[in-house]
């Protein structure tokens, strides 16, 4: 019998803390995912601006460059790709 109180309180307390382990590190990296979303997004829309265009472009467009890059983001080699393209 106390050696299944100790198994169960072992296993709850690294369950536990891979639990917060696990959230803490899903929490990096959704940070890390949006700077560089917002970061080649940016530089995205900063060469369509560059290329002086007639046709306009709105500031919003940032919004639709994100949703496509968050498609690559999960893929390695389109987010290298992407990286090495508009460094």
């Amino acid at each position: 019998m106390m050696s299944t109180n100790v198994e169960t309180m072992r296993m709850t307390k690294v369950y536990g803390t891979d639990l917060h382990h696990l959230q803490r590190v899903n929490a990096e990296s959704d940070i890390c995912k949006r700077k560089w979303l917002q970061k080649y997004s940016h530089r995205l829309l900063r060469l369509w601006l560059q290329w002086q265009s007639p046709l306009g472009v709105t500031s919003t467009y940032v919004e639709q460059i994100e949703e496509d890059l968050a498609k690559f983001y999960d893929e390695p080699l389109k987010r290298i790709f992407i990286e090495t393209t508009y460094h």
